[in-house]
């Protein structure tokens, strides 16, 4: 059975306000949704007062954090939601100029770079087009695959 963040308590009334607050500063709709995708499993990680957290409170949502199966960047997401929601619970808002509270402000929200650079063992060659093109189904997919292809173009 799922909660709706109100059902968090104190906690949960809270989330509810930082999330008016946030709008309040003029984030987008779907910032906002993102953000509060989030809120319910922190909540639910969260044993403690928001406004009175420790760092060893913060410390143990974190390593929580770190050890979902999420990736890289929903971790960060993550993170960086707590760190909001207990800057705004401390401090009463989360602009940029609002102090970080020593509770969160070690969070580190860093993305460890790969390397994204694709080799040439990995581009498609004439003769994998060729196969692509061959087993497509109609001239669409046909048209499709080419254009991509001659455009050196990607999909997404």
């Amino acid at each position: 059975m799922s909660v709706g963040i109100a059902g968090f308590g104190r906690n949960g009334e809270i989330a509810l306000r930082f999330l008016d607050h946030l709008a309040s500063l003029g984030l987008s709709i779907a910032r906002l949704s993102k953000v509060a995708s989030h809120i319910p499993a922190l909540l639910r990680a969260i044993d403690f007062d928001l406004e009175g957290a420790t760092r060893r409170d913060v410390e143990r949502v974190v390593a929580w954090i770190n050890r979902q199966p999420y990736r890289e960047w929903t971790r960060r997401d993550k993170k960086l939601v707590l760190r909001k929601l207990i800057q705004y619970a401390m401090v009463g808002r989360c602009d940029k100029d609002a102090p970080m509270p020593p509770e969160v402000s070690w969070i580190k929200l860093n993305i460890k770079e790969r390397n994204g650079r694709v080799t040439p063992e990995a581009l498609l060659e004439d003769k994998d087009v060729k196969a692509m093109v061959e087993a497509a189904d109609n001239p669409r997919d046909r048209a499709m695959i080419h254009v991509l292809f001659e455009g050196a173009f990607r999909v997404g």
